[in-house]
């Protein structure tokens, strides 16, 4: 007759028990605003517009 044996389960002994809390890097959303959508670069503020080195800018009615 044939029998059905129950499969091995493998324990990986290297895990730990505990899961650790993700440390999340501080982060500043200020920086999201001021990265230029063509490139990606960081964009320099001058007065009212936000200009790039791509020649990318934003001026301030954009923002709204």
């Amino acid at each position: 007759m044939f029998t059905q044996s129950a499969p091995a389960i493998a324990i990986d002994e290297t895990t730990p028990d505990a899961v650790t809390p993700m440390v999340q890097e501080e982060f500043d959303p200020g920086l999201v605003m001021t990265c230029c959508a063509n490139c990606g670069k960081q964009m320099i503020d001058r007065k009212c517009k936000m200009i790039c080195e791509c020649g990318y800018f934003l001026s301030c009615s954009d923002y709204y």
